[in-house]
């Protein structure tokens, strides 16, 4: 799960980088899915679905399944 955050901010921050977005722009995941591996989307390990909150590029992204602070699953 960690590593399906890191890859959702990197893509973030590539289509920031292309499409020449502002600080506080919110891209969807449709918007990033160009600039993940195959773009495919990444699935949340606990929940085989995309159960992520992608944020503003100021913001880092969440999962609704994994407690960040604790390193645990909150299903």
């Amino acid at each position: 799960c960690i590593n399906n955050l890191r890859l959702i901010d990197a893509a973030k921050q590539q289509w920031a980088l292309e499409t020449g977005a502002a600080a506080d722009a919110t891209p969807d995941e449709a918007a990033i899915q160009p600039y993940l591996k195959n773009s495919e989307s990444p699935v949340c390990p606990l929940s085989d679905a995309f159960d992520y909150t992608i944020g503003d590029l100021a913001t880092d992204p969440t999962c609704a399944n994994f407690d960040a602070d604790t390193h645990n699953a909150v299903l």
